[in-house]
């Protein structure tokens, strides 16, 4: 597993409780190492793959802070209100929101099927929806909600298109909300990452046909967790504290 700190960064998140909505693979898993080692009681939630959730808990256990792994569909309303309620609960408030689930389908529009639609409205849309309520519910005063986004909602469009359109819709709640929620201090941002060279965008496509989609690319490489890390890490962080509303790309300039 990749991860995006070390179990001596500064620990500049003791006391705070952090979810990480869909944890516990590819660049959700990296965040959580990544937040634990900054000393914050973290939670990652999952729809399926106990496995996996059970190997990012063993690799959050030598950070020494409070760790579990719940499962819980992000799709499904009713379990994001039970997961953050139990958050809650369980901890006594709940400081940072980490949203990770997607899904990305690559054809021609006219090629999707109303399943098909259904699908990656659900997996990114519906799905951000759903915690960004909830946040909305039982984040703390001073609270990080974060959301990842893409880059293709402003470059691509094609067989891109439902995909990229479904992230745009999450890019115009995330500046809703964050205007709903400023007076609180809570700020809600969305990270808009480069293909990344993992499981997600690997179903879709080979890392040379990403590369080839994207033209000039100065890096010549797809991107990693840890360049990505360091993007979510400042938004939760009490220095980004002015910023909300936004949604950062990190892309190493490939579009």
């Amino acid at each position: 597993m990749m991860t995006t700190s070390s179990p001596t960064a500064v620990r500049d998140l003791e006391g705070k409780v952090a979810l990480i909505v869909g944890g516990t693979r590819n660049q959700g898993a990296a965040y959580a190492e990544m937040i634990a080692s900054r000393g914050a009681t973290t939670v990652i939630s999952y729809a399926n793959a106990d496995e996996a959730a059970q190997q990012t808990l063993v690799a959050l256990e030598k950070y020494a802070v409070t760790a579990e792994a719940i499962r819980s569909d992000a799709t499904v309303s009713a379990d994001v209100d039970s997961l953050f309620e139990g958050v809650v609960a369980r901890h006594g408030k709940l400081d940072i929101v980490v949203h990770m689930p997607g899904a990305v389908m690559k054809k021609p529009l006219v090629e999707f099927s109303d399943a098909d639609f259904d699908h990656v409205i659900d997996q990114n849309t519906r799905s951000a929806f759903n915690t960004l309520r909830a946040a909305c519910r039982h984040l703390s005063d001073n609270g990080r909600y974060v959301v990842m986004s893409t880059t293709l909602t402003s470059v691509m469009t094609g067989p891109y298109g439902l995909y990229s359109g479904s992230k745009a819709a999450v890019e115009r709640m995330v500046l809703s909300v964050a205007k709903e929620l400023g007076p609180r201090g809570i700020t809600v941002n969305c990270v808009a990452p480069g293909p990344v060279d993992n499981d997600f965008f690997r179903g879709a496509e080979t890392p040379e046909s990403i590369l080839a989609a994207a033209g000039h690319n100065p890096r010549n490489r797809l991107g990693h967790s840890e360049d990505i890390g360091p993007v979510v890490g400042f938004l939760i962080s009490e220095a980004a504290g002015w910023v909300s509303g936004q949604t950062v790309r990190a892309n190493g300039a490939m579009f």
